[in-house]
């Protein structure tokens, strides 16, 4: 009896169709592990710094920060509800070291410990930037862009129209000295983000003129406030009052 190998070639030296099929399955799995690898997404939660009491105590009810963590709570929600919503992405806490640096010496507290314990405890690798420079070699750079893209953005801090303000009340009084200002999302590449990429700033002002900017160097909408938030009531921020409104 004549024996059949699966691998055998036809009488035109073709492949057999079993060997076709199995070939191409294989091509399959391949390509679309490959793709699984290229696709991988990556969701960040960037916070700004809080005040210092010495600037900002006897302000009344103007004042900012008066609880050092309303930044930090808000952060932690959110990357719990990233965490929850795409379990498979990888999760980023980016935070302003310098500002908690100095509110834990003025407080007499470990709070980089504090927020160090946190993020483990959220499960987000936590990466800590002192400069703009630090954060925008982050986002291009920081893990590779062309396999691990953006998926969500969301920044919790102060800011105004113009900028994002990672230091506010905490140097200088009333003033920052670290910003992410509209003019520099240039040096940011614009193919980080993935098409459907979620943004939102939970900042001031931000829908007012940051918004416009970010989607024109993107290509991708970011929510932002017309008006003001208000941390004050613990978890995320709300507006103001009536009159603020969300854009993109």
């Amino acid at each position: 009896m004549a024996s059949f190998s699966f691998f055998q070639r036809g009488v035109d030296g073709t492949l057999h169709p079993r060997m076709r099929f199995f070939l191409a399955l294989v091509s399959l799995v391949v390509l679309s592990t490959t793709a699984a690898l290229a696709q991988q997404r990556e969701d960040i939660v960037l916070t700004g710094g809080c005040a210092l009491r010495f600037m900002e105590h006897g302000k009344g009810a103007v004042s900012h920060d008066v609880y050092w963590f309303n930044f930090v709570d808000a952060s932690v929600i959110r990357l719990q509800q990233l965490k929850q919503e795409h379990p498979g992405d990888i999760l980023t806490w980016l935070i302003y070291k310098p500002a908690y640096a100095r509110r834990s010496e003025e407080m007499g507290l470990d709070l980089l410990g504090q927020l160090q314990q946190k993020a483990h405890a959220v499960g987000a690798r936590l990466v800590w930037f002192s400069t703009k420079e630090d954060l925008i070699a982050y986002l291009n750079r920081g893990l590779d862009r062309e396999k691990v893209k953006i998926a969500d953005f969301d920044y919790i801090g102060h800011s105004n129209k113009a900028c994002f303000l990672f230091d506010y009340s905490n140097y200088i009084d009333t003033m920052s000295i670290a910003w992410l200002h509209v003019k520099d999302l240039k040096q940011i590449h614009d193919d980080i983000f993935t098409r459907d990429a979620a943004c939102k700033s939970w900042g001031c002002h931000c829908g007012e003129m940051y918004s416009k900017w970010w989607k024109s160097r993107f290509d991708v909408p970011m929510i932002g406030a017309v008006g003001k938030t208000d941390f004050a009531h613990g978890g995320l921020p709300q507006l103001s009052d009536s009159n603020c409104k969300w854009v993109e």
